[in-house]
């Protein structure tokens, strides 16, 4: 539990640290002003396509425990998917550890099976991260370069100006590792923990063995271009990027996706931080891009937390009808 709160806190300091860098000396009246004027029409049509990734993403997700022989009921996965990212959104990816034990109270699936096929889902999305990131560097090479070298000398100073302190921190944490492995290295707890991890290995090797490889490449597929349209909304909402293409809306989801790869909740600061440095390199202004960061990681979280609100409700207004029609009968 302690080692969960650190991680947490961590996540939130990295985060408020790239905000800080992103929003420092820059125009926040105008940024404010731009996300008012922001037209509704995109904002609103930007939920539904969240709603839909969610759904896509929970339809994968069941095609990956059904790999492995596990059959819950659509309802369950959704409910499970959604508190995953609605936990997501207050810490650094906890989320996935909540919607396996969501799941494990809902349909009986094993912890450590269910985490098994979310690692194999980060493992496909990092693949095709990484896919996209290639193809992107291959043609804004000059961009892509630029970015890449402004993110590395923000990252470099951080740690030159700041070395004791992470010296001391690195030190810490290699002791506090030492020292567990010597207390427990001969305990049941041990041997339960290599026991987990050696299951979550055994189902991330079976979901590689797709018996429905097509539908689940095809789900995959339909997240990604989901998403690129949830860049667009953002985009058009804004009076100064209402302009931009499909390509960049694009570029902006895989150069954008780094930030969400990070130990920040939501994805917030790193985003940020990225995305300002994308618009930059693409000779737009600074405003816009802080602009655009502000109010694409805004809704995304905002609906998140609507949606996952509204689902968590549902599922205990639903527990208390069948205890009560339980009772009555």
């Amino acid at each position: 539990m302690k080692k969960n709160i650190w991680q947490s806190i961590a996540g939130v300091l990295i985060g408020g640290l790239f905000l800080y860098l992103t929003l420092r000396n820059k125009p926040l009246s105008e940024i404010v002003e731009s996300i008012k004027n922001a037209n509704l029409f995109w904002v609103i049509l930007n939920s539904f396509i969240l709603l839909l990734v969610f759904y896509l993403r929970a339809m994968r997700w069941k095609v990956l425990l059904e790999n492995i022989d596990f059959h819950p009921k659509k309802k369950d996965v959704m409910y499970a998917l959604t508190l995953g990212y609605f936990v997501n959104s207050f810490t650094p990816k906890f989320g996935e550890i909540a919607r396996c034990t969501s799941l494990n109270k809902r349909s009986n699936i094993p912890i450590s099976k269910s985490l098994g096929t979310v690692v194999s889902e980060r493992i496909w999305d990092l693949l095709v991260l990484l896919a996209g990131l290639a193809a992107i560097f291959l043609l804004e090479i000059k961009r892509f370069g630029g970015i890449m070298s402004g993110i590395w000398a923000y990252i470099r100073s951080l740690f030159t100006n700041h070395l004791t302190i992470a010296t001391i921190a690195l030190c810490i944490l290699l002791l506090g590792g030492y020292l567990f492995w010597v207390l427990f290295k001969k305990s049941n707890f041990i041997e339960k923990i290599r026991s987990f991890v050696k299951e979550i290995y055994e189902t991330v090797k079976m979901t590689f063995k797709l018996k429905k490889a097509t539908k689940f490449l095809f789900l995959t597929f339909l997240i990604w271009v989901s998403l690129i349209f949830m860049n667009i909304t953002c985009l058009k909402a804004l009076p100064e990027t209402g302009n931009n293409s499909l390509y960049f809306a694009t570029v902006i989801l895989f150069v954008g996706g780094i930030g969400w790869a990070l130990p920040s909740p939501g994805g917030i600061g790193t985003t940020h931080f990225i995305i300002l440095q994308l618009f930059l390199a693409f000779g737009l202004s600074q405003g816009a891009g802080i602009a655009f960061g502000v109010l694409s990681n805004g809704l995304t979280f905002v609906y998140t937390i609507l949606f996952g609100t509204v689902m968590i409700a549902s599922g205990k207004i639903l527990n208390l009808m069948l205890t009560h029609s339980t009772k009555k009968g």
